[in-house]
């Protein structure tokens, strides 16, 4: 057997020392074995709730870099209490895809990095999330019942997050495809964005307003894609299916549902009228999305963000963030992003995560982060304290 951590203490069984110690841990049970006698003991360690944090690329590029001192403190606390089985900080294709997107000879080590800081722990990926959570919708409208869907945990995680870690983790390679359109493709989306600012500062609309025309301007976009994928399909292009954007994906799941019992017509009227209903709107991240696009709406009113070119600089990250924030934020107890995100998340009119009772924090408030951590470290019990001794041997000696 391979032992992972050899021990000094002698094998319970035959005596033996120098091939007894730990092998695996799995969920929250500890293997020992020995490789002499073969072997095996159980120990079964105290439960764990660990709180989930997610931490944005700006703070762990940052933490990366190690050259500013509250960032590396701060990465420090956090993988000392993630060892402790405290916090989870697990990674996301938000983190992939901005990581790949890098320029610079570090770009893998900075991957490294954050699949280190996350312990091995991911999210689901975010189409998975938001199919989910539209799915979750559907039904609810199709049963004419309640507008608000409850946010579970275990939608954004393949496994429980609650176990103790094992010494490995399984890491694969990411299937990123084509990185220089990926590039090309967020520099025309800010491009189109800030070309709409001309017509946003001189709208009348209120917050509420702006941000149901950002929900209904989605739907919209949804079924345009479906759309031009079908009229693909009609050309004869059949790999259009295949390279159809996820959005596009989203209308086709839609009208699987009932399709022994429904005409295709009257699927598609069904998910049309979805699309524009308070069920599609009131979707966990579209409503968190659609509050933060509302800000964005709100300060061009009041005069930010006249000069395009220092506009398209200023919100280079905004899709990623605005992703980070609407898909994973419901399912973390804390999240630490920039300082705009920050503002917008908490301005009174958007308050975007607030049904979820997730905790915001930016450079802004390092030491309302710390105290948050400090809350955290009052669950570090004694039991607790023993087992990670168990476990990690010589962790902290």
């Amino acid at each position: 057997m391979l032992i992972t951590q050899y021990l000094d203490e002698p094998c319970p069984r035959c005596g033996g020392t120098g091939k007894y110690g730990n092998v695996n841990v799995h969920h929250n049970v500890l293997r020992r074995g020995c490789n002499h006698c073969r072997q095996w003991t159980h120990f079964y360690l105290p439960d764990v709730n660990k709180k989930v944090i997610y931490l944005d690329q700006f703070f762990l590029s940052h933490a990366f870099r190690a050259q500013e001192k509250p960032f590396v403190e701060a990465a420090h606390r956090i993988a000392d209490m993630a060892a402790r089985q405290l916090i989870v900080c697990p990674y996301s294709s938000v983190h992939t895809s901005e990581t790949h997107l890098w320029r610079h000879e570090q770009q893998q080590d900075l991957f490294t990095f954050i699949k280190q800081t996350a312990r091995g722990q991911k999210f689901n990926e975010d189409f998975e999330i938001k199919r989910i959570q539209l799915s979750r919708a559907f039904t609810a409208f199709r049963a004419e019942g309640d507008i608000t869907q409850p946010i579970e945990k275990n939608d954004a995680f393949r496994e429980d997050v609650n176990t103790w870690d094992d010494y490995f983790y399984i890491d694969m390679r990411p299937i990123l495809g084509d990185i220089e359109a990926m590039r090309q493709g967020k520099l025309n989306a800010i491009e189109a964005l800030v070309n709409l600012f001309p017509d946003w500062a001189a709208s009348t609309t209120s917050f509420a307003e702006d941000m149901e025309i950002e929900a209904k301007g989605y739907g919209q976009s949804l079924m345009k894609q479906y759309f031009q994928m079908l009229t693909a399909l009609g050309a004869g292009d059949l790999i259009a299916y295949l390279n159809a954007p996820t959005d596009a994906m989203y209308v086709e799941y839609l009208l699987h549902y009932d399709k022994d019992t429904l005409q295709s017509d009257a699927q598609l009227a069904r998910a049309a009228k979805f699309l524009v209903s308070p069920h599609f709107m009131m979707i966990p991240h579209l409503r968190i999305s659609c509050g933060l696009f509302a800000m964005l709406r709100k300060l061009v009113k009041e005069g930010a963000y006249k000069n395009p070119e220092k506009a398209r600089k200023k919100l280079a990250g905004l899709f990623y963030d605005s992703n980070c924030i609407s898909i994973f934020g419901p399912y973390c107890d804390a999240i630490f992003v920039d300082r705009i995100m920050h503002q917008w998340c908490e301005a009174p009119q958007a308050r975007v995560l607030e049904p979820y009772g997730t905790a915001i924090f930016s450079v802004a408030g390092w030491d309302a982060f710390h105290s948050y951590l400090d809350d955290i470290e009052e669950n570090y019990t004694e039991d607790i304290h023993r087992a990670v001794d168990i476990v990690y041997p010589g962790l902290y000696t």
